[in-house]
């Protein structure tokens, strides 16, 4: 027994059994876990033009040197309801290379992103102040209890609110710039089921198998964390815009809780060989950091019609893993590899002034994976992407303006092959597709 107990604390030092996490959560509709829903008028172009059309106050976020384009004061209230749909097909094993019971069932709510705007401009000076509140970042997945792969993933959320000030001069004919400051809040929470009867079977501790003792693992945590960005708006010739957008990246440390449901029969047998890992709660923390991003746009207008360009790229290759870190000495940190790579989004779009009152719009994108097939899991099967976008603006009243806009993002299918510390395989594919559809409206003063 002492053998026995001596092999079961080095064993259990040895495992980090919560799966891959913070950070790698969402079923984001941009690359990683990027989040591009903070306009209703852009989403129509498929955000063609996002740094060099400002049309909406959507502008103070994708580029506040914009602003100086805009002569009146301004609200807006924009909301994005996100519906992912994703199914799986593959196969899951436990440790002995046996079936996992369960099912392929995946949620796939709807899901609402909010962003809002405020327009300030001065009388008798050449600035204009912006104020943004959006959620850059984030999104969920979640599966069903009982889903075949329910040892890498069940629930994996992260929610960031951005808010952010950015002031913008003209600085000379045809050229503006702008600067801004970011205080962004990041909230994650993340839940896998944990095999506890293949840790013990391998163990062999009598009465166990692997899937005949599950247990629960659940680790959350909220940061605040700063930032800056930056922004460049230039006419070279009437009728043609330029926008330069700079975003820096943002940096947090999570900290919250980690917490393990154990069976009684498992909670039993730890205690005999005094084992103080798996304790129901344990502080602990996390690194996150949103990553820099690029972004540079083209419009030009043909009476009628503008055209309009976006390449933005995100420095993706910084996020390489995550750790989580506890307090209790003797749970061992939970390491995920994850080697993003840096990412582009291209887009083409235009606008037709249809009449005075109604602007309609269209366009279409690419948006490159950030994650690579042999660190990809089942958190965010993340892929490329196809958009086609339409929308259009509505001018009820002289100050009123209405956008909605509407986009079908094709992903392409996200091949994944996994293995937890304890030996549970899940291997397949992920077929995905998303709805968006933005709705805004502005005020202007």
């Amino acid at each position: 027994m002492p053998f026995r107990r001596a092999r079961l604390l080095a064993t259990v030092a040895g495992f980090a059994v919560l799966g891959p996490v913070l950070g790698t959560v969402g079923t984001a509709q941009a690359a990683g876990f990027q989040i591009r829903e903070t306009s209703g008028s852009q989403l129509g172009t498929a955000f063609a033009g996002m740094n060099s059309d400002p049309r909406g106050l959507s502008i103070i976020f994708n580029n506040p040197a914009g602003m100086t384009a805009l002569d009146r004061s301004g609200v807006e209230a924009v909301g994005s309801l996100i519906w992912p749909r994703s199914e799986f097909s593959g196969i899951a094993t436990d440790a002995l290379g046996r079936p996992i019971q369960g099912s392929n069932d995946r949620l796939n709510d709807p899901i609402l992103v909010p962003a809002a705007y405020a327009l300030y401009v001065p009388e008798g000076l050449p600035l204009r102040l912006g104020f943004s509140l959006t959620a850059p970042y984030g999104l969920e997945t979640d599966y069903a209890e009982g889903w075949i792969g329910r040892y890498n993933a069940l629930y994996s959320s992260l929610e960031t609110i951005n808010l952010n000030v950015s002031v913008a001069t003209e600085v000379t004919d045809g050229l503006s710039l702008a600067v801004g400051v970011s205080a962004q809040r990041a909230k994650a929470e993340l839940t896998n089921a944990v095999d506890f009867g293949a840790l013990l079977a391998g163990l062999r501790v009598p009465g166990f198998l692997p899937q005949s003792a599950d247990g629960k693992g659940e680790v959350e945590g909220t940061d605040w964390g700063w930032g800056w960005n930056a922004g460049l708006l230039y006419e070279p010739l009437p009728g043609t815009r330029i926008g330069l957008a700079i975003r820096s990246e943002i940096d947090h440390e999570l900290e919250g809780e980690g917490a393990f449901a154990v069976p009684a029969d498992v909670r039993g047998v730890l205690t005999a060989a005094g084992v103080r890992a798996f304790q129901p709660v344990s502080d602990a923390t996390a690194d996150l950091t949103t990553p820099m991003s690029v972004e540079a746009s083209v419009s030009h207008d043909l009476g009628r019609f503008d055209l309009h360009a976006t390449a933005a790229w995100t420095d993706w290759s910084t996020f390489e893993e995550i750790r989580i870190r506890y307090a209790n000495p003797a749970q061992p940190d939970t390491v995920d590899e994850q080697f993003y790579q840096d990412t582009w989004f291209l887009a083409l779009g235009a606008t037709y002034d249809h009449s005075d009152t109604l602007q309609l719009r269209a366009g279409v994108a690419h948006d490159g994976r950030a994650s690579q097939a042999e660190f990809r899991t089942p958190r965010i099967p993340d892929e490329e992407r196809t958009w086609l976008a339409v929308g259009a603006t509505w001018t009820p009243l002289p100050n009123l303006e209405v956008d909605a806009g509407w986009a079908h993002i094709f992903v392409a299918d996200a091949a994944v092959d996994v293995t937890t510390t304890l030996g549970n395989r899940i291997a397949g594919t992920f077929e995905s597709e998303v709805d968006v559809i933005s709705v805004a409206a502005r005020y202007r003063f």
